[in-house]
């Protein structure tokens, strides 16, 4: 397993031999890399006190690894931690020597010595030859190796082959402090996935270095096709937000960045998130002059849009390799554990919190997970940093009990410059990064009047800088001649200045781009891949071609409204800023947008029935039950046995609350009563339900081809959900309404 360029981890049982390592070593990576590439072991580091207990060996090649072979990403939980989780393993065993095989289950009993039991309950075991595999866990940050499989129980065992044991990446570094894996194991910017950097402005290119690492810098651009550095000034900001994760002694406020919508929040606290990334900083361009954090300041950093604060919450507890949170309250305890293991400053940023999955997930970060956070384990080093519009449609959003918080409102004069904006108005103007041949603003004869043009635009745009850029990247893209600066016209309004950029493009096929436009505006984070979004154009009445669309998305003025990340192998699309979401949709009323949400809510069910709900688009496993809540079709999904066996259920139970139907409710009933299946797989989660099924006595509908057992009779003591409350002798304090589910 390859843990960075010139080096992988490995069992030492694999290169020792009577104690001492075996010579001439090479390493392939068949599944990754050229079938035939080799790469020679130059050194082999392992604990020599005790190799049987410290199976472990770091093996150090004597060349790079190519980009293709990519490290993989580490956690190191604790192994009380992950006991419950499901795991995978790729290894070569003795019946597939070749071609090599994969097995998977759940983590088992915690062992001596950092060792965890591993259950298998895949069609293929674990058998010898996996021994040094990684150790995968997907609830880790998107998937994560938290160790290395040692031993495998024989084929021909009379009890349970197939198991095995892992020594945890803990332990490992513990064994071999010398190898210095917690700088691996560390978060790190790429860590937040494509949606966060995306909206950070950052970009992964073709190029083999870049391959191995998210994009060199953050750029100043908004969309992520679009190349180019122009990120300038902020000084001010950028300075009172790294003073406040560097300072000496901390006192549980959240420092709070927010201002109007375009005036570059996620663009400030991404320039400081990546610059504390030392892989990153590293590959700012050397004319980059601007303030930058601390490297290893920010310990991690969470893009809220479209998230539940749970899952805001795991994202935190898996950045710092504590337990993951099952619900919100176990946060605190899960860090405040892992923190006294291993005293350190954990500096958290939050972006977008205005942009979470509901104005009430929205407050529940603030208030269940922000602040409980900074009460409990302020003194343990932590401190956050959050970025959100001051209020949504709900009303005052940033809600903090007085002296809480400390606030960098990036409209206030002590936080704005109008040079900075006219910077940043010239670089796009210029199209720095990605140069426009026969650009008049890039000529060096017109840098005055093209500087005049900048200095006008910064002054018209009413210091927002989305405003002016939108105005200078038209100009820069398709002006011929320099523009008069007292030519320049532009509107301060966000709404107007998008709706006027929007009405400039062309038609495809007929339609006007504002209704493509308008059906991604519904598409929730990560996004929408091409099929869905020509679904979801058709499904909204709009006749287009999905190649149409596709050419729509390749043009040069749509790009920089639309970006794209990957999802899988395939990428996926979503508006590059939520004030363009909010200015397609906001002449929709309540009516329009409910009607909208419905005939979304049946294409995207359709496409994924067609497709089989196993092999649906996993943002329809993730997302679809937010688009049927707000069309008041939950129902429908809550009643697709073959959807409740693939979806994510902690997404789909809480879209389900506001249900009022008997059917609904007594399927989210079964769902709650059954826990365990919300990290099992379908096969395992047929099986479950089924048992549940049995025991209330009810049909058992659930079944899956693979599933290991079906449930015909179930029998069970009366469980505490069922218990009767048979009396009280202590006062009556107070009195509530209630009703019976």
């Amino acid at each position: 397993m390859a843990i960075d360029a010139r080096r992988a981890l490995t069992c030492a049982h694999v290169v020792l031999s009577g104690g001492v390592r075996r010579a001439d070593l090479w390493v392939s990576f068949p599944k990754y890399g050229p079938w035939d590439q080799r790469y020679r072991v130059a050194r082999v580091d392992w604990n020599k006190q005790s190799p049987e207990i410290a199976d472990v060996a770091v093996l150090h090649f004597d060349e790079e690894l190519p980009p293709e072979v990519e490290p993989a990403r580490l956690r190191a939980p604790m192994p009380r931690d992950v006991k419950g989780l499901r795991w995978w393993a790729f290894g070569f065993p003795s019946s597939s020597r070749v071609h090599g095989n994969e097995a998977s289950g759940l983590v088992g009993a915690m062992l001596a010595h950092g060792q965890v039991l591993l259950d298998t309950d895949s069609s293929y075991p674990v058998e010898t030859g996996f021994s040094g595999a990684g150790l995968w866990v997907p609830e880790y940050q998107g998937g994560a190796v938290i160790g290395i499989v040692t031993r495998a129980r024989p084929r021909d065992a009379k009890v349970r082959p197939g198991d095995a044991q892992a020594l945890t990446l803990a332990a490992v570094d513990g064994f071999l402090p010398d190898a210095k894996l917690r700088v691996l194991i560390d978060w790190r910017a790429v860590d937040a996935g494509a949606v966060a950097l995306a909206s950070w402005g950052w970009k992964l290119s073709a190029d083999r270095e870049a391959r191995r690492h998210f994009g060199s810098r953050a750029r100043g651009v908004t969309g992520v096709a679009e190349r180019g550095y122009r990120f300038r000034g902020r000084d001010a900001a950028l300075l009172a937000i790294s003073g406040w994760l560097d300072r000496e002694v901390t006192d549980r406020r959240v420092l709070v960045v927010t201002g109007s919508p375009g005036v570059g929040k996620s663009a400030v606290l991404g320039r400081v998130v990546t610059t504390a990334d030392a892989g990153l900083a590293a590959m700012l361009p050397a004319e980059d002059a601007g303030v930058r954090a601390r490297v290893g300041s920010v310990a991690c950093a969470v893009h809220a849009k479209g998230k539940t604060a749970l899952e805001v919450a795991r994202e935190i507890a898996a950045a710092a390799s504590a337990g993951l949170p099952q619900r919100l309250e176990e946060l605190v305890e899960l860090m405040a554990v892992r923190l006294d293991e291993r005293p350190s400053r954990f500096n958290v940023v939050v972006d977008a919190v205005d942009e979470a999955d509901t104005a009430e997930e929205a407050r529940l970060i603030l208030r269940s997970v922000v602040l409980p956070l900074l009460q409990a384990c302020g003194s343990r080093g932590v401190q956050v940093v959050l970025g959100s519009r001051r209020a949504d449609g709900r009303g005052l959003l940033l809600d903090v009990p007085a002296g809480a918080a400390e606030v960098i409102d990036l409209d206030d004069e002590r936080f704005f410059a109008l040079e900075d904006l006219a910077g940043y108005a010239l670089a796009t103007l210029r199209m720095a990064g990605d140069e426009r041949p026969g650009n008049p603003y890039d000529e060096p004869d017109n840098a005055v009047t093209s500087a005049a043009v900048a200095d006008r635009i910064a002054a018209l745009a009413g210091g927002n800088f989305l405003v002016a850029g939108l105005e200078a990247r038209w100009r820069g893209m398709y002006d011929a001649v320099l523009a008069d600066p007292g030519s320049v016209v532009l509107t301060a309004s966000v709404d107007e200045a998008l709706t006027a950029y929007v009405q400039r493009l062309p038609a495809v096929e007929g339609v006007p781009a504002d209704s493509l436009l308008a059906a991604l505006a519904y598409a929730e984070a990560p996004g929408w891949t091409l099929a869905l979004w020509h679904a979801a154009v058709v499904a909204l009445g709009c006749r287009v071609s999905e190649e149409g669309l596709a050419g729509f998305v390749r043009s040069a003025a749509a790009n920089f409204l639309v970006e794209s990340s990957a999802d899988g192998e395939q990428p996926v699309f979503r508006l590059f800023h939520q004030s363009l979401n909010d200015a397609l949709l906001r002449p929709r009323d309540d009516v329009r947008v409910r009607a909208d949400e419905g005939a979304l809510t049946t294409a995207l069910t359709r496409f994924g029935r067609e497709r089989g709900w196993e092999h649906a688009p996993e943002y329809l496993l993730r997302s679809l039950p937010g688009h049927a809540a707000r069309a008041g079709m939950i129902d429908h999904l809550l009643a697709d046995d073959a959807y409740l066996l693939s979806t994510d259920l902690l997404r789909l139970i809480p879209a389900a609350a506001a249900d009022r139907t008997a059917t609904g409710r007594h399927r989210v009933h079964l769902l709650r009563l059954t826990p365990q299946t919300t990290a099992a797989l379908p096969p395992e989660r047929a099986a479950l339900l089924s048992l549940t099924q049995a025991l209330q006595q009810l049909p058992v509908s659930f079944t899956h081809r693979r599933t290991p057992y079906q449930a015909q009779w179930a029998s069970l003591p009366p469980r505490h959900e069922h218990a009767t409350l048979e009396g009280h002798t202590g006062w009556v304090n107070a009195v509530c309404p209630g009703s019976s589910p």
